[in-house]
């Protein structure tokens, strides 16, 4: 047996049970997005008294085929501009987790000019399994992970996903070009869930669904962002379905990321877009867990 079945194999359903018992801790605090969040964690977590002390976002980053300008942008590439300021402190998601007492990881997916990246906060992974590898190292010191990406392309390649998925090009995106890779992607309807990610999915796509895999298997819920990490939900969920019921997404605000939303059948938190999905959505729900994990405690 592969590491990639073998995980599957590891992965059950979230546990209603423990995720309405953490509901009615945090309930009679008379704060409904609490409530969802404790739910969310307890099954998840399949406990009815949420851990969330414990806690990293990650950030992968990988820039599209799709998207590729074709020229070398050197220091000024906006995968590189956006990494090194999360390097440096500057960015507003590093500076919301410094404040939620979150540690940043920074994962190279396959960025085009990858010798330009923060070589100190930076580590390289490639595939499902470089995802998985990372699930089992964080989990021995997280409770909850969230995520973000960066990388030119990921609405592309979550279109195309999205498409393959649905087995229709999504309509009504207000972008043409991802409609024309939903309609791509469509075209690739039925096939295994690893040759979708091989045909549509960037290095980011990848290393994420792998990540999520690991981490369902584990109990670990994890906090998505914006259209890269719910494609990945997505991805991860045609391999088992029952991944979907340890994800919590941060964040809607576009029309591609509420269909592909609606088709991992899961509802965000704030329905307004927060960030571009670098990690900021995620980030705003940090402070929620300490919340539900004080009232919790009192249950």
């Amino acid at each position: 047996m592969s590491i990639l079945e073998h995980v599957i194999a590891s992965i059950g359903p979230a546990s209603a049970r423990h995720g309405e018992a953490a509901h009615r801790a945090v309930a009679g605090a008379g704060a409904p997005l609490l409530a969802r969040v404790a739910r969310a964690l307890g099954e998840a977590q399949h406990d009815a008294h949420p851990r969330v002390a414990r806690r990293t976002l990650v950030v992968c980053a990988a820039d599209h085929p799709a998207a590729d300008p074709g020229i070398a942008l050197g220091a000024g590439h906006p995968t590189i501009v956006a990494a090194a300021a999360i390097a440096d402190g500057t960015a507003a998601v590093t500076r919301l987790v410094r404040i939620y007492r979150t540690p940043i990881l920074l994962v190279d997916a396959g960025v085009r000019e990858p010798t330009l990246l923060p070589p100190s906060s930076t580590v390289r992974l490639d595939g499902l399994e470089g995802g998985i590898a990372l699930a089992v190292s964080l989990a021995e010191d997280c409770d909850v992970v969230a995520l973000g990406a960066l990388g030119i392309g990921s609405e592309l390649a979550a279109a195309a996903l999205l498409g393959a998925a649905t087995g229709a090009g999504p309509q009504g995106l207000g972008d043409p070009e991802a409609e024309l890779a939903g309609i791509r992607g469509a075209a690739h309807a039925g096939r295994p869930p690893g040759e979708l990610l091989a045909a549509l999915g960037g290095g980011d796509t990848g290393v994420l669904t792998g990540l999520l895999l690991g981490l369902a298997s584990m109990h670990v819920p994890v906090i998505l962002d914006g259209h890269a990490t719910v494609a990945a939900g997505l991805a991860a969920s045609l391999f088992h379905p029952d991944v979907a019921g340890y994800l919590l997404p941060a964040q809607g605000g576009s029309p591609l990321l509420g269909k592909l939303l609606a088709r991992l059948g899961r509802d965000p938190l704030f329905p307004q877009g927060i960030g571009h999905g670098e990690g900021v959505g995620a980030a705003m729900v940090l402070p929620l867990l300490d919340q539900v994990a004080a009232l919790s405690s009192r249950g």
